[in-house]
């Protein structure tokens, strides 16, 4: 399987539940990466900060590219999943923002792989 995961309100809400997921999943023989809203060009930045994090390093990473900037993250998240097959995407939905859950929504093909995640507030919080 290829499983993804969202940076901020998901994988920095519950970064104990999705380390040892992390973890158990790519020992299992399964890809696990990131799927970000953040941006293409601070890849490794973001990397370096899971890794210090205790995190695993991720089997891919896929941040948002500047052609996408115009329109809602869940545009880019749902051409990834296509682009890359992904399984399965943990997602908040951009802190329950009403046009990423209409996006996410909307497509029937993919809507089953979203799994929505509780955010926590407040946001600039990184929780175990």
């Amino acid at each position: 399987m290829r499983i993804s995961i969202d940076f901020d309100g998901t994988m920095w809400s519950h970064m104990g539940f999705f380390r040892e997921f992390m973890r158990a999943m790519q020992s299992a023989g399964h890809q696990v990466g990131v799927l970000t809203g953040h941006s293409a060009s601070t890849a490794e930045a973001d990397i370096r900060l899971m890794i210090a994090r205790g995190f695993p390093r991720p089997d891919f990473y896929l941040g948002r590219t500047t052609e996408y900037l115009p329109f809602n993250g869940a545009k880019f998240k749902l051409d990834m999943i296509r682009l890359h097959g992904i399984d399965y995407h943990f997602d908040d939905f951009d802190y329950d923002n009403p046009e990423t859950t209409r996006l996410f929504d909307e497509v029937a093909d993919i809507r089953h792989r979203i799994i929505k995640v509780r955010w926590r507030e407040p946001h600039s919080t990184h929780y175990e």
